[in-house]
């Protein structure tokens, strides 16, 4: 994997990370997301990603990350791992900035897989980790997995600069 930073996968990256960032917040004072919100803050990063170039310039790469996202959270929110809100999230990061955003794989279907599933691994180790921590508080509560999400998404694009 090569470093590239481009203007494209900069926004994308920053549109990503503002977003996740509202969701976190709103996670954390309310556990809820409205759709409004998402939907909105979805159609505004699409934007940039189209106005960019992003999307048709890496087009395999968010089709693979977009269906492996999509399918994979459809089964953790089916099982009760993920709620409405985390579902829309990991969807909205795999249309907005899937894979790693400053390096340049040379097998966009293996990056968007392989990033996608790190994003996801790490995202259930940390919140496994964390429920168990809470179940043993004396008043246990749900835990808010969009912070969890913003901090894995931003170690995995660290790692383009490993």
């Amino acid at each position: 994997m090569a470093l590239e930073f481009t203007i494209a996968s900069t926004l994308s990256f920053i549109a990503t990370t503002l977003l996740l960032l509202i969701y976190a917040i709103l996670d954390l004072r309310s556990r809820r997301v409205p759709n409004r919100v998402t939907i909105t803050g979805g159609m505004v990063g699409l934007g940039i990603v189209i106005l960019t170039g992003h999307l048709v310039e890496h087009a395999l790469l968010h089709l693979t990350a977009g269906i492996f996202m999509a399918a994979v959270a459809y089964m953790l929110f089916r099982v009760g791992a993920f709620g409405g809100a985390d579902v829309k999230a990991v969807v909205t990061i795999a249309i907005l900035s899937p894979g790693i955003e400053f390096g340049d794989w040379s097998q966009p279907i293996l990056e968007g897989i392989i990033a996608s599933g790190l994003l996801l691994m790490a995202v259930l180790l940390v919140a496994f980790a964390f429920s168990t921590y809470i179940q043993r508080q004396e008043n246990p509560s749900v835990t808010p997995l969009l912070p969890i999400i913003l901090v894995a998404y931003l170690a995995l694009q660290l790692l383009a600069l490993v």
